[in-house]
């Protein structure tokens, strides 16, 4: 994303290098276990959609394949 200043990305460099290595795997983990849930959770909110809204002439519009 273009959005960020830079001075702001090197104000979030300098706080991330400033954490330990345990503490920035255990930041990576939870994020990591955050984005999975989301995934997920989409996964079976488009497979609802799917259930609730059968193919039309053959044609599934929704599908995830």
């Amino acid at each position: 994303m273009q959005d960020t200043p830079e001075h702001i990305k090197q104000l979030q460099l300098e706080i991330w290098l400033s954490k330990t290595i345990s503490e920035r795997l255990e930041q990576f983990i939870l994020d990591n276990d955050a984005l999975f849930k989301m995934w997920r959770q989409a996964q079976e909110q488009i497979s609802s959609i799917n259930n609730a809204n059968p193919p039309l002439f053959g044609f599934n519009l929704h599908k995830t394949d």
